[in-house]
């Protein structure tokens, strides 16, 4: 197989990877009220379900960085999509919560390493000038697992359940495990090897390098703030919204939210190909995208909670739009850090989204269980919209401090030498 084909099908192949962990990670929302019936769960448990998958993902972010630039993108991606797997169908057999929160747990482990290992076959196999529009199109691809999470998925729920749901997406990513080994390869024929053995402290160095660059950060902030409070809505929270508050059906709620994942697969290409074509003038993009996302939320609450469901189509699209340009976070932070440490410098600031994630998914069930007025439909807690109001100011406000942090990147116009010691991890 000549280069060219080659690189393309490394990619395709991860990327196809990344529709599965997209899939995995919104899946909970569109069931949540078949969990709370069957695993007897309240709001605070159910966020807690939905954070296991997010504190996994957060916590391999650091070391598959470091394993990706390390050990290589084939032998962690294959093992996580197998991991994965295995997760997703012991959740299908779970009979308890305990055994739940294992299985989502392990879930996270193995979706952890997509993502990285995608952005450091990018750095390795394709130009620079091509990274943003990869990711673009790396970001549709995602977000098409985004959008089969949403009604499609619900439609299969409601035909064979949550339990046979999740078996079958387990099945589905054990045969992305095998594709994985079968056809991922590390670097170009006739590239010369220039790993060098790594140490404890080779490795300290490389994130030493990573996380005392103050340029690294800014980045992050966007990935805790924004993405992290839109993963709490679109992974668990947007879905029981629309149903206790506009009385919607599940499929309905789903329907609506799928326009989220269609702002991200139409967004996605459309930023990265403006990066690309404005040779990175990502600062700019990302401020327009944060202040468009903190009106969008601030309008929400100001509606009392509940906008006229005629514009709910409108804000859910364009939410999605807004949300997705945090692809340009990674090239940013690729770009003020050594290529060597590619994935180092990925896999931290991606931990801010699941740590956003996570965070803001507990804290929203714990706030809504405190002011919950005891109503129970169908043995789900029904939730207020005053309440959901309070929830939407506080989004509003933490999308105000993404706009903050969008200030404080690095400019294109502002070049950074970034000298690492022999040290350091490099490729």
């Amino acid at each position: 197989m000549d280069l060219s084909k080659r690189k393309w099908s490394i990619w395709t192949t991860l990327v196809i990877a990344f529709i599965t962990v997209f899939f995995h990670r919104m899946a909970i929302s569109v069931m949540a009220d078949d969990l709370i019936r069957d695993l007897n769960l309240t709001g605070k448990t159910l966020g807690n379900l939905t954070s296991m998958n997010f504190y996994a993902y957060a916590l391999m972010q650091i070391p598959v960085g470091i394993m990706v630039d390390t050990i290589g993108v084939r032998k962690i991606s294959s093992l996580g999509m197998l991991i994965t797997g295995i997760g997703s169908i012991l959740f299908g057999f779970s009979s308890t919560i305990s055994m739940a929160y294992i299985a989502r747990f392990m879930v996270g482990l193995g979706t952890s390493v997509i993502i990285v290992s995608i952005i450091k076959v990018q750095t390795i196999w394709f130009r620079r000038e091509q990274f943003s529009t990869l990711s673009g199109f790396t970001s549709l691809s995602g977000n098409l697992g985004a959008l089969l999470a949403t009604f499609p998925l619900a439609y299969l729920v409601m035909g064979v359940g949550w339990r046979k749901s999740f078996q079958l997406m387990g099945v589905m990513s054990l045969i992305m495990a095998l594709a994985i080994w079968l056809i991922v390869k590390e670097k170009p024929d006739g590239e010369a090897d220039k790993k060098k053995a790594f140490s404890f402290e080779s490795i300290t160095n490389g994130l030493k390098t990573v996380i005392t660059n103050p340029y690294t950060w800014p980045p992050f902030a966007i990935m805790f703030l924004m993405v992290g409070s839109m993963t709490a809505i679109l992974g668990l929270w947007g879905v029981p919204y629309l149903m206790h508050v506009y009385d919607m059906s599940k499929a309905q709620a789903a329907g609506n939210l799928s326009l989220v994942a269609i702002g991200f697969m139409l967004g996605g290409p459309m930023v990265g190909y403006l990066s690309d074509f404005l040779k990175g003038e990502i600062k700019r993009i990302l401020f327009a995208a944060t202040g468009l996302f903190t009106f969008i939320w601030a309008f929400i609450a100001m509606a009392g909670g509940k906008p006229n469901a005629v514009y709910l189509p409108i804000i859910f699209f364009m939410l999605g739009v807004t949300t997705i340009c945090h692809i340009l976070a990674f090239t940013n932070v690729k770009d003020v850090n050594p290529d060597s440490l590619t994935g180092s410098a990925a896999a931290i600031i991606n931990v801010g989204e699941f740590v956003g994630g996570s965070l803001l998914s507990f804290l929203i069930g714990v706030f809504l269980d405190y002011g919950w007025g005891g109503t129970i439909q169908n043995g789900t807690r029904i939730y207020s919209v005053d309440q959901y109001q309070k929830v939407f100011i506080a989004i509003a406000i933490i999308g105000f401090f993404s706009m903050i942090s969008t200030l404080l990147m690095k400019g294109k116009e502002k070049k950074v030498n970034i000298i690492h010691e022999e040290g350091s991890l490099t490729l």
